[in-house]
């Protein structure tokens, strides 16, 4: 959820400028693909995750589950919007994530190898940091005084 919502703003025009980069750990990037990746998780066939699709995405479905408004998926899928990325992006990832597949991460990164970097950890969802603290910090670190700092002179 943090790396949708951090697109999202990086994606409003009134932001331009203000954001300069943004870090992204075990990010969902393409909801659809996520949700096939944990239909499997749970012993279910990855197609069956496109039977959830409509009942998130249209309006008429999303409203009978309870949800306020539908869910712009594509609009989300930050694969499929590779082009309109427009500021660089540190994307850690560990290779043993089994809810947000690695694999969409790498993908953004070779369309926008010009944006993003990746970082792969052998850890879990949202493990890499608990892998190897002193390995994330300064990757991080290396990675916002390369790209923040050379932003602000």
């Amino acid at each position: 959820m943090g790396a949708t919502i951090a697109l999202q703003l990086v994606d409003r025009a009134r932001y331009n400028g203000i954001i300069v980069g943004v870090v992204l750990e075990s990010p969902v990037l393409d909801w659809v693909t996520v949700i096939k990746a944990n239909c499997v998780r749970s012993g279910l066939p990855a197609a069956s995750g496109i039977l959830a699709i409509p009942w998130l995405a249209l309006p008429l479905l999303s409203r009978m589950t309870g949800l306020p408004t539908a869910i712009p998926l594509r609009d989300l899928d930050w694969v499929a919007r590779a082009a309109e990325l427009a500021v660089p992006t540190l994307i850690i990832h560990g290779t043993q994530d089994d809810s947000a597949p690695t694999q969409v991460s790498q993908t953004l990164r070779d369309l926008r190898p010009d944006l993003v970097e990746f970082e792969a950890f052998t850890a879990g969802h949202t493990l890499s940091w608990n892998s190897d603290p002193e390995r994330w910090q300064s990757t991080v670190t290396a990675w916002l005084l390369a790209h923040v700092n050379a932003d602000a002179s």
